[in-house]
C-alpha cells in the first residue's frame, strides 16, 4: 500500500490535489471536497478541461472533449477511431457521458487513492489532456475535408 493510501481522505482529498498540482505548478480553476476543476491552455490554441471527482476510494479523471451529439447521431467512424484509440492507452480510455440532451465524448480514467503520488498524477492529467487535445485536432483535420 502506498504511503500516499490516507492522503485523499476527508478533508485532506483537497489539500493534497492542491499540493500536487503546485508541484506541477498548475492553477486550479475550482475546487470543493469532492471536485477539482484544472484548464490548460494547450499549443493548438484550444483548452482543455480536466475534472477529478473523489469518490468512495477511488478518483475519476476526466476531460470532456468538444464532441457532442444529440440522440443517436453519432457517427460511427468516430466510435471507430476512439475504440482503436483505446486499445493504443495504458492511460485513460474514451467513453461517452450524457449530459442533459447530449452525449459527449470524453477521456477518463479511474485509479485507486492508494496507488497515486505526486508521479502518477501528473502522467494521468498530462496524458488525458493531451489525448483529448489530439483527438480533437484529428477530427477538425477530418471535418474540414
Amino acid at each position: 500500500m502506498s504511503s500516499f493510501a490516507n492522503l485523499f481522505a476527508g478533508a485532506n482529498f483537497a489539500s493534497a490535489i492542491q499540493k500536487f498540482c503546485a508541484q506541477y505548478g498548475w492553477k486550479i480553476a475550482d475546487i470543493n471536497d469532492k471536485r477539482v476543476i484544472l484548464r490548460f491552455n494547450m499549443e493548438s490554441g484550444r483548452t482543455q478541461t480536466l475534472y477529478i471527482i473523489k469518490y468512495d476510494t477511488t478518483l475519476e479523471f476526466s476531460v470532456p472533449s468538444a464532441l457532442s451529439y444529440i440522440d443517436d447521431n453519432i457517427p460511427d467512424w468516430l466510435s471507430t477511431i476512439l475504440l482503436k484509440r483505446n486499445t493504443e492507452r495504458k492511460i485513460g480510455f474514451w467513453c461517452l457521458e450524457k449530459i442533459k440532451d447530449e452525449f459527449n465524448f470524453e477521456c477518463m480514467h479511474n485509479a485507486e487513492m492508494q496507488l497515486i503520488d505526486v508521479e502518477y498524477f501528473g502522467k494521468v492529467v498530462r496524458a488525458l489532456i493531451a489525448e483529448c487535445d489530439e483527438l480533437e485536432g484529428i477530427i477538425a483535420k477530418i471535418l474540414s475535408q
